[in-house]
């Protein structure tokens, strides 16, 4: 990195916002341990609490931007983009869909009602759609944006990606599981990174993370028994390490086509 007087600057607004965004994200961790529940007062005011979090955090990624001189398109929020958002659901669609199919090929499977499920497919939106969007604004806006600058576009997807990971770490620790959340956090994060590298627009990947969690968690695809649905499989010696396999093969292919044929496009 140039340590040039300009970067500087950039560096220590770099320091602050993720400091700041911290903060940010503990307020909302205290909404959600202190007002859980799917009764409408406690999720009423978490969803009150995350809202005002989502509307600051996007001011301050302006904000941080502007005051650093730097390009701010990618979180531009506009109709005109709309092909933009709706084409973050369908990749979200087709990621999983391929996933599953492949692992349908390999364990066949059915697709059952879950009635044990509590979720509520109208909250588990709203919450994703914020937490989701929330998420994006901490790490893929300003945070990319100052970091591609600082440390190169190559340094800066794996030093954003690793930070994306490391965030998923606490509640899991230094164990197997930890280190399975940080390896596959990591690889959506390059996904996620390449996404608004090809669309130009931090917004595509915002619909694609809320569509993949919504069909991953609140429909019951990520096979922890908690969603609308329950995948039965017809044999019972199931390889859980092939699923992280064909995960992470899936994720990080779509992620290096999406990087290619934009610098192919540039």
């Amino acid at each position: 990195m140039n340590i040039t007087p300009s970067n500087k600057v950039l560096l220590f607004h770099f320091a602050v916002f993720i400091v700041i965004g911290t903060l940010i994200w503990t307020i909302n961790l205290w909404g959600q341990l202190g007002f859980s529940g799917y009764h409408f007062l406690p999720f009423f005011i978490r969803s009150v609490i995350l809202t005002g979090l989502v509307i600051i955090s996007y001011y301050l990624n302006n904000k941080f931007s502007k005051k650093t001189h730097l390009k701010r398109d990618i979180l531009k929020f506009n109709l005109a983009s709309l092909k933009h958002y709706l084409n973050g659901c369908v990749l979200g669609i087709l990621l999983i869909t391929v996933m599953w199919g492949i692992l349908y090929l390999i364990y066949p499977f059915e697709i059952i009602r879950n009635h044990d499920s509590k979720v509520v497919f109208g909250i588990d939106i709203i919450s994703y759609g914020l937490g989701n969007t929330l998420e994006e604004l901490l790490f893929r806006g300003f945070l990319f944006l100052s970091a591609v600058k600082l440390f190169g576009k190559t340094g800066a997807v794996f030093l954003v990606s690793l930070l994306f990971g490391l965030f998923h770490l606490p509640g899991l620790g230094l164990t197997m599981q930890g280190l399975s959340m940080v390896i596959t956090t990591f690889t959506m994060s390059l996904l996620f990174i390449a996404v608004i590298d090809y669309a130009e627009s931090i917004w595509t990947a915002v619909v694609l993370h809320i569509t993949i969690n919504i069909l991953l968690h609140t429909l019951g695809f990520d096979e922890a028994g908690n969603g609308l649905f329950h995948i039965e499989f017809a044999a019972s010696d199931i390889n859980g390490f092939f699923f992280t396999l064909v995960y992470e093969i899936v994720v990080i292919a779509s992620a290096i086509v999406l990087f290619i044929v934009e610098k192919k496009a540039i």
